[in-house]
């Protein structure tokens, strides 16, 4: 984070502000020049081509825990979602975020989750290599869906398959499954899942890699 802050004091120049650090008269050559100074970057945090629009700064964590479980979830994917669009737009300390998590703020119980959620897309083989593994913030998922079996007459062997089967952040689980669920104009207006019925296997392989690689899980 101190390099970007860096970066971004860099950036700042094609746009420079009076009060800008620089380098006092009588250091040879460097006098006048800016000069970087710890912080005085995250003032303003304003991304590469940033013009003066909304703050960028990073996401801090709800004070209030929630009174039930589904609103404590929901308000963790929503502070995962925001720290993956922060880290997108290079903006603000999230280390911050993150060490306040980790401090015992409420939200620990769901800081693998939130962690898992900025995780790059990974190969098919890696997520199926990791699959079975039970690691915390993650969750086994089936390309082909379980349900399938029961309506297209899929056999366990094929859905329990090594093939099948991979290992991807828990809440991009969760946008997966309702994503399957909601009608898709790529798919004549019907659900994923109503669309594949009566199709055959690969056709179903072919819905569930693109839905990890629609929701960033898969390269």
């Amino acid at each position: 984070m101190r390099a970007l802050a860096r970066l971004q004091a860099l950036v700042e120049k094609a746009g420079f502000r009076e009060d800008q650090p620089r380098i006092p008269a009588g250091n040879g050559r460097e006098s006048g020049q800016w000069r970087y100074v710890e912080g005085y970057a995250q003032g303003r945090q304003p991304g590469i081509g940033d013009n003066g629009g909304p703050s960028l700064d990073p996401p801090d964590p709800p004070k209030e825990p929630p009174k039930d479980r589904v609103s404590k979830t929901q308000a963790a994917k929503a502070l995962a979602k925001q720290i993956a669009r922060a880290a997108l737009r290079r903006a603000g300390p999230i280390g911050a975020v993150v060490t306040a998590i980790e401090a015992g703020h409420w939200l620990y119980s769901e800081w693998p989750s939130i962690r898992s959620y900025q995780d790059p897309p990974q190969s098919l083989t890696e997520l199926q290599q990791q699959a079975g593994q039970r690691r915390p913030g993650y969750d086994d998922h089936h390309i082909v869906e379980q349900g399938a079996g029961g309506r297209e007459g899929f056999p366990r062997s094929m859905l329990d398959g090594p093939d099948n089967v991979v290992s991807i952040p828990r809440y991009k689980h969760h946008e997966i499954t309702g994503w399957y669920t909601a009608k898709n104009p790529n798919f004549g207006g019907l659900s994923p899942r109503d669309y594949l019925r009566g199709r055959d296997w690969s056709e179903h392989v072919r819905v569930g890699q693109q839905a990890l690689r629609q929701f960033e899980v898969l390269k």
